[in-house]
């Protein structure tokens, strides 16, 4: 239990440690973007003032209000890039800002728009600042929040912009009043309406940094499952047969399963391993298991051990197709031609195998401990297919099949013989036998 408790808690760590990182590189975005919208404004009063200056004196007689405006906002682009390259350097080195810095740099960056108000209003000394595009900056300071991926930080941006705003507002309306013709503009509920749409956006952005949260954190966790189910089967399984696992999400856990189970025997082989180096033994497994592997994995199987001479494999654990007979006959007889193919070609030596197959209920799951762990297929119907292979000798065949299988073919493979009941070693009946080859 304690290690199921540690391995839990490992993988927990890992996935903060993921999530903190992506956290960063969120923050790195926030602050670029933030950057370049300070900027754009700078451009743009620039470019207005080169161009109509004269209007615009006119229009704006305190013209010092545009150049500290501009002035403002060049240092908070500066600040927001030296944030940036330093965020760089955090990712490096996985190594993030402290709560409390990451509150008093967001507390920064929200009161730019209160600050930029102050100025034009203590400028202008109009009331009309207040229907000036600025309170947009609000909103979207608050809302580039949410790449910050903190519900608790957004809240915190839209409360602080919020109060601040209304902070201006009673600023403003203290010491200047609205022209009579724009009356109406000063009704109580426009104000508190702008107040309650700010913070509004703080919840929202709140509200979209959690679930952005939760899906980031969602989607680590599958990829942490996927790399679970990858390592457990490790080359047992083709890829089609591990992505089929984690779309279902399918259970490692020990339950009951019709299955079709194969266990091939190389022929001879001990003979022929005394003759030779453990080289020559290696290279030949080699050359004989690696297309027989491939041929299991793309009839659907999974190859659960190898026995030096010979393996065993599974047709319908974990995920079954539907029809794990006929892809384990179909397995069967495609490994019987590309040996006799590969031998008569020289590309092997001489070899001859024998195959038995048996169908039947089984236990598949993960046997072991949390250190280690394998996916396990037991049960009497392992033990029939294993006593089917050995009769291979007896009756000088390659494949032969209990009628469990045979009853599941649908007769797409033609029976060369039948044996009919026959005595199997350790089951008190006898088994319906057949030669496919």
């Amino acid at each position: 239990m304690n290690e199921h408790l540690n391995k839990d808690g490992n993988q927990k760590i890992i996935l903060d440690k993921m999530l903190r990182l992506e956290i960063m590189q969120s923050e790195k975005k926030r602050v670029t973007i933030l950057g370049i919208l300070a900027i754009l404004p700078v451009i743009f009063i620039s470019l207005a003032m080169m161009l109509f200056g004269d209007s615009v004196n006119i229009k704006y007689p305190h013209f010092t209000s545009l150049y500290i405006f501009n002035g403002i906002l060049i240092l908070f682009a500066f600040r927001e890039f030296g944030i940036r390259r330093a965020l760089t350097k955090r990712i490096e080195s996985n190594n993030p800002f402290s709560e409390w810095i990451r509150y008093i740099n967001l507390y920064i960056e929200v009161s730019i728009p209160s600050i930029l108000m102050f100025i034009l209003a203590y400028f202008w000394e109009s009331v009309l600042v207040l229907s000036t595009p600025i309170i947009f900056l609000y909103i979207i300071y608050i809302f580039l929040t949410t790449l910050s991926l903190e519900r608790k930080l957004c809240l915190f941006a839209g409360t602080v912009s919020a109060v601040e705003y209304g902070i201006v507002l009673i600023y403003v309306l203290s010491k200047y009043t609205y022209p009579e013709e724009l009356n109406i503009l000063n009704e109580w509920y426009i104000h508190t309406g702008k107040v309650l749409l700010v913070f509004t956006s703080g919840v929202i952005s709140g509200f979209v940094a959690n679930q952005l949260r939760t899906k980031i954190y969602n989607t680590f966790e599958l990829y942490n499952e996927r790399n679970r189910v990858i390592n457990l089967f490790n080359q047992q399984v083709s890829q089609q047969i591990v992505d089929e696992l984690i779309a279902q999400a399918e259970e490692l856990e020990s339950k009951r399963k019709f299955v079709c189970v194969m266990f091939l025997d190389i022929r001879g082989f001990t003979s022929f391993a005394e003759k030779r180096e453990p080289e020559e033994i290696i290279d030949y497994q080699n050359k004989v298991f690696g297309f027989m592997i491939d041929v299991i994995l793309r009839n659907h199987g999974i190859i659960n051990q190898f026995l030096g001479d010979g393996y065993m494999a599974t047709f319908g654990a974990p995920i079954s197709k539907g029809n794990d007979a006929i892809n384990a006959v179909d397995a069967a007889m495609e490994i019987v031609r590309e040996v006799n193919r590969k031998s008569e070609a020289g590309e092997i030596p001489a070899t001859r195998i024998g195959i038995g197959l048996h169908a039947g209920y089984v236990i598949a799951g993960n046997v072991g401990t949390e250190a280690r762990k394998q996916y396990s297929i037991s049960g009497n119907t392992v033990i029939l297919a294993s006593r089917i292979e050995q009769l291979n000798k007896k009756f000088k065949s390659q494949v032969l099949i209990s009628g469990e299988v045979l009853d599941q073919m649908d007769g797409k493979h033609e029976v060369k013989e039948s044996f009919g009941e026959v005595e199997i070693k350790g089951r008190a009946n006898p088994m319906s036998i057949y030669k496919l080859a």
